[in-house]
C-alpha cells in the first residue's frame, strides 16, 4: 500500500513556502489555484493567513473570491475592519458575498448598519459596484446574503428592515430568506411568522407555516393558546408537538377540530399515550380518521366493544370504497381471524374496490397461517392485477426464507413459465355495457345506500329513507353526549356518478401476465433459499428474451451476494460476459469477481467496451502495470478503479508511476483523489511545484490537484 506519512516540513520541502511563491505568478489562473492550495493544507498557518488578506487587493476578481472564501472559515475578529473594507470596497459580488458570510460568523456587530442599509437597497453612495448604472441584478444575491446574515446575528433590531424588504412590491421574492431569519430570532421572529400566517393567504402563508413548523417546539409555548384557536388548521396543527398527553386541548384537537386532517394528524400523535382517544375516534363521521383510528387500536379490547368492531370491519371490507376499507383489511385477521378468509378474498377479488385495499387485504391472508395459506397465495399469482400479484410474490418468498417447500416450488414455477395454464397466462378484456358516459347526475339512476344495524349486519336502505352514512355502531357503546361537533369548515365532496364509476378501469399491468410473472418474481423471488429457485434463474439466463435474460442475470447476481449461490453452478457464469447486453455483463463480472477462484475469468473484460464492466475487471484481475495504464482512461470510473487497485498494492514503489502519469494525462480530478488518499503522492505534487521551469499548464494541474485534495470551500 501506499505511503500516507504526514507531509515533511523540512529546509528542502516546506509546502506552503513552495505554493506561496506561485501567488507572485503573472497568470492569474495560477495565482487562483495557489490560493486554494494553500488554503487547503495550510489553512490555520499564519503565513497563509497573512496571504489571503493579502490576496484580497489581488487585480483579479477570482483570485480575491477564492481568498475571502477561505477567510469564512479561518477569519479572525482582529479582521473584521479589513473584511467590511473589502464587503463595501471590492465591486465584485461573490466577494461581498463571501464578506458577509465571514462577518456573521464573527459575529460582528459593527457590520449591522451596513447589511440593514443593504436589506433596503444597494447603498450606492457607501458601496462600490461592478456596474455603475444601478442594475438591480448584482444586488439581489447582497439582499439575501445581508437577511440571512442578519438572521444568525441575532440582530432583532433588524426585523422591521427586513420585513419592509419583503413588502416590496417591485423587489424580489423574499419569502424563504425572510422566514428563515425570523425563525432564527426566536420567540421575536415566531410572532411575526404567526402574524403572517394568521393574516396571509396562499404561498406566503404556506411558507410562514413551514417556518414555524422548522422552529424549536419550545420557542412556540408562549402563542400555543393563540395557535390552538386560530381559525386555520394549518396553524392549529403547530399545537401538536407542543401539548402533553394529558392536556385536555389533546381531545378537543382529536375528537372535535373541524378539520378531518388535523384530526388524523392529532389522533396519530397521541395515540400511543391516549388508547380511550382512539377508540372514540372510531365513532368519528370522518372514514379518515376512522381508518386512522383502526390503525391505531390496541388489542385486545372490552369484549362488548370487540364484538361491535368486528361487525363493523367486516363491514367496511365489504363495502367501503375509502382508506376504511385497507385499514379494516390490515386489522381483520388480529381482529377475527376465523371470520376473515372469504372477505378478504372477495375484496382482493373486486377490481371496483381502492387498489390499496386489494393489496393489504393480500398481505393479510398471508397472516392466515392455516393450512391453506400458502396455496391462497399461490392462486392470487393469477391474478390480473399486477400489484397482487407482486404482494403475493413477495409473502410467498418470506414463506419460502422459513423453510416452506411449497413456496418455493410455486417461486420457481413462476420464474421458468410453468405455473400458469394456457387460458390464464393472458388477460382477455371483455367490454361491458355500462351506464351512458352523457348521462348526466341528475338522470343517472339512484345508487342503493347501505346501513350498518346496531348488532352490525348490512341492511339495505330504499331511497327515501334517511340514512347517516357516517354513523357507526360503535356509536351505541360511547357516551349519550355526542362526542362530535359538525364540521363547520369541511367541504362536502360530491361522489363520483355510476356511470363514470362503471367506465372507470384502472391500469393494473400487462396483460401477458405469465411473461409478466417471471420478470417480476426474478426480481423479488431471485434470492430465496431454494435450490429448485437457483434452477430456475439458470434456465432464464439462458432465455432470448433480453428483458427475462437481464432480470434472470440481476436475480443471479443477488443470489451471488447472499452467498446462495451453488459452488457448482449448473450454467457457467463466464457466457455473460459475451452478451451482447453490458448490464448482463456487468452483472457476470460481479459475480465472478466474488469468489477468488474464479476472478481470473476476468482478465478478457479489462477490455470491454463498457466502462462499469473494465472497472470491475480492473478492480480484481489487472496487474499493476494493466491499473497504471487504466489511470489515462477518459471515464471517470475506471480510473477511479484503477486508483483503488494500486492503493491497494503492496507495492510500495508505484507512487512515481501514478503521479506521472496522472499529470502526463491531466486527470485533475484522479491526480486530487490520490492526493487525498496518499500523502506520498501529494508530497510528489508539492515537490513539482519547486521545478524551476514548470509550465503554466502542468503548474495549474498540480495546484488544482492539492486545492481539490483537501477540500475547505462549502
Amino acid at each position: 500500500m501506499l505511503g500516507n506519512s504526514a507531509i515533511p516540513a523540512t529546509d528542502h520541502l516546506d509546502p506552503i513556502r513552495l505554493i506561496l511563491e506561485h501567488l507572485s505568478n503573472g497568470n492569474e489562473v495560477i495565482r487562483t489555484g495557489a490560493v486554494r492550495a494553500v488554503a487547503a493544507i495550510g489553512l490555520h498557518d499564519n503565513r497563509v493567513h497573512d496571504a489571503l488578506l493579502a490576496s484580497l487587493l489581488d487585480e483579479d476578481p477570482d483570485v480575491r473570491t477564492d481568498a475571502m472564501d477561505a477567510l469564512v472559515l479561518c477569519g479572525k475578529p482582529e479582521e473584521v475592519d479589513t473584511l467590511r473594507l473589502s464587503l463595501c470596497g471590492d465591486p465584485v459580488r461573490e466577494v461581498k458575498h463571501a464578506a458577509i458570510q465571514a462577518l456573521a460568523k464573527l459575529n460582528d456587530a459593527a457590520s449591522i448598519p451596513i447589511f440593514r442599509q443593504l436589506v433596503a437597497s444597494r447603498a450606492s453612495d457607501d458601496v462600490a459596484w461592478e456596474d455603475d448604472s444601478d442594475a438591480w441584478d448584482d444586488w439581489l444575491d447582497v439582499q439575501v446574503a445581508v437577511i440571512k446574515a442578519l438572521g444568525e446575528m441575532n440582530a432583532k433590531g433588524s426585523i422591521q428592515d427586513i420585513l419592509a424588504a419583503r413588502d416590496d412590491e417591485e423587489g424580489q421574492v423574499l419569502d424563504g430568506p425572510v422566514f428563515a431569519a425570523l425563525a432564527a430570532m426566536g420567540s421575536d421572529g415566531a410572532v411575526w411568522l404567526l402574524s403572517i400566517a394568521q393574516t396571509e393567504t396562499g404561498l406566503g402563508r404556506k411558507r410562514a407555516l413551514e417556518a414555524l413548523a422548522n422552529m424549536r417546539s419550545e420557542l412556540l409555548h408562549d402563542y400555543l393558546d393563540v395557535i390552538v384557536k386560530d381559525s386555520a388548521a394549518d396553524v392549529r396543527r403547530l399545537a401538536l408537538p407542543l401539548l402533553k398527553n394529558d392536556d385536555d386541548r389533546v381531545e378537543a384537537l382529536t375528537l372535535h377540530d373541524p378539520d378531518e386532517n388535523l384530526r388524523c394528524e392529532a389522533l396519530s400523535h397521541f395515540a400511543a399515550a391516549r388508547p380511550d382517544i382512539v377508540v372514540k375516534s372510531l365513532s368519528d363521521p370522518s372514514e379518515l380518521v376512522q381508518a386512522a383510528a383502526l390503525d391505531q387500536v390496541q388489542l385486545p379490547l372490552d369484549v362488548e366493544l370487540h364484538a361491535s368492531l368486528i361487525a363493523n370491519v367486516l363491514a367496511w371490507v365489504s363495502i367501503s370504497k375509502s382508506s376504511l376499507a385497507t385499514a379494516a383489511a390490515r386489522i381483520l385477521p388480529r381482529l377475527a381471524p376465523e371470520m376473515a378468509l372469504e372477505p378478504l378474498l372477495d375484496l382482493v377479488r373486486d377490481t371496483t374496490r381502492p387498489l390499496e385495499a386489494r393489496l393489504a387485504a393480500v398481505s393479510s391472508l398471508a397472516h392466515l397461517n392455516d393450512a391453506s395459506s400458502t396455496e391462497r397465495l399461490v392462486a392470487l399469482l393469477s391474478n390480473e392485477t399486477q400489484q397482487v400479484r407482486t404482494v403475493a410474490l413477495t409473502r410467498l418468498v418470506e414463506r419460502c426464507n422459513d423453510g416452506d417447500s411449497s413456496a418455493g416450488h410455486a417461486l420457481a414455477m413462476s420464474i421458468d413459465g410453468t405455473l400458469l395454464s394456457p387460458d390464464k397466462a393472458i388477460v382477455t378484456h371483455v367490454d361491458e355495457d355500462g351506464s351512458d358516459l352523457a348521462m348526466s347526475k341528475i338522470d343517472t339512476p339512484p345508487r342503493g345506500h347501505v346501513k350498518i344495524s346496531r348488532d352490525g349486519k348490512i341492511v339495505e336502505v330504499e331511497k327515501g329513507e334517511g340514512v347517516d352514512s357516517a354513523q357507526s355502531t360503535l356509536s351505541a357503546l360511547q357516551s349519550e353526549e355526542s362526542q362530535f361537533v359538525e364540521a363547520e369548515l369541511a367541504e362536502d365532496t360530491p361522489e363520483e356518478s355510476g356511470a363514470k364509476r362503471k367506465h372507470r378501469r384502472p391500469v393494473e399491468g400487462p396483460d401477458a401476465i405469465a411473461d409478466d410473472l417471471r420478470v417480476v418474481a426474478l426480481g423479488i423471488a431471485g434470492r430465496a433459499n431454494d435450490r429448485a429457485i437457483e434452477t430456475a434463474v439458470f434456465d432464464a439466463c439462458e432465455s432470448e428474451d433480453d428483458a427475462l435474460r437481464l432480470a434472470a442475470w440481476r436475480a443471479l447476481e443477488q443470489r451471488a451476494e447472499a452467498g446462495l449461490l451453488n459452488a457448482q453452478p449448473e450454467v457457467d457464469i463466464e457466457v455473460g460476459l459475451t452478451d451482447e447486453n453490458p448490464a448482463i455483463r456487468s452483472a457476470t463480472a460481479n459475480i465472478l469477481a466474488m469468489t477468488p477462484e474464479t476472478t481470473h475469468a476476468l482478465r478478457g473484460a479489462l477490455l470491454d467496451p463498457d466502462a462499469l464492466v473494465r472497472a470491475i475487471a480492473l478492480r480484481h484481475c489487472s496487474s499493476d502495470g494493466e491499473a497504471i495504464t487504466a489511470l489515462s482512461d477518459s471515464t471517470l470510473v475506471v480510473r477511479v478503479a484503477a486508483l483503488e487497485r494500486i492503493l491497494a498494492s503492496k507495492d510500495t514503489g508505484l507512487a512515481a508511476l501514478v503521479f506521472d502519469t496522472l499529470v502526463k494525462a491531466e486527470r485533475i480530478d484522479t491526480l486530487a483523489d490520490a492526493c487525498s488518499k496518499s500523502d506520498e503522492i501529494l508530497t510528489l505534487s508539492i515537490q513539482a511545484l519547486a521545478e524551476t521551469e514548470i509550465s503554466p499548464k502542468r503548474a495549474h494541474v498540480l495546484l488544482e490537484a492539492v486545492a481539490r485534495s483537501r477540500p475547505v470551500y462549502g
